[in-house]
């Protein structure tokens, strides 16, 4: 369990400086292009997807999905590119996103993984 825990804080820690990382390089003259900046993103993001259940990876496309759109949608409004006042309302809604995700499923999981984590603990404690 405590070797989990490490895990758990070091990828946070990771996942948190390299996002730092990568902004630093939008905002500072660099070499690497913003294209670049993007795909070292993209890539990232399909390696922890690689570790997701089915489950949780259809919850993920869904979240994704939509901030993909969220984010086009501003950029567009941002820069008045023909902002559609219906289009903007529609794509911030987050009701579809939320109709894709099974909370109920979500749950489940959640405490699956809470009472997995609480049967490892009493096992290590009874055996120490």
């Amino acid at each position: 369990m405590r070797e989990v825990a490490k895990s758990m804080l070091g990828f946070s820690w990771a996942v948190s400086l390299f996002g730092v990382q990568q902004l630093a390089k939008l905002v500072t003259p660099s070499s690497e292009s913003s294209e670049t900046t993007a795909a070292q993103f993209d890539e990232a993001t399909r390696v922890v997807q690689g570790f997701l259940t089915d489950t949780i990876a259809q919850q993920f496309r869904a979240g994704d999905e939509w901030q993909r759109r969220m984010v086009d949608t501003l950029c567009d409004a941002a820069a008045l590119q023909g902002v559609d006042a219906r289009r903007l309302a529609d794509t911030l809604d987050p009701r579809p996103f939320i109709e894709t995700v099974d909370a109920r499923q979500v749950l489940k999981n959640s405490m699956d993984k809470v009472t997995e984590s609480f049967d490892l603990l009493r096992r290590q404690v009874s055996v120490n």
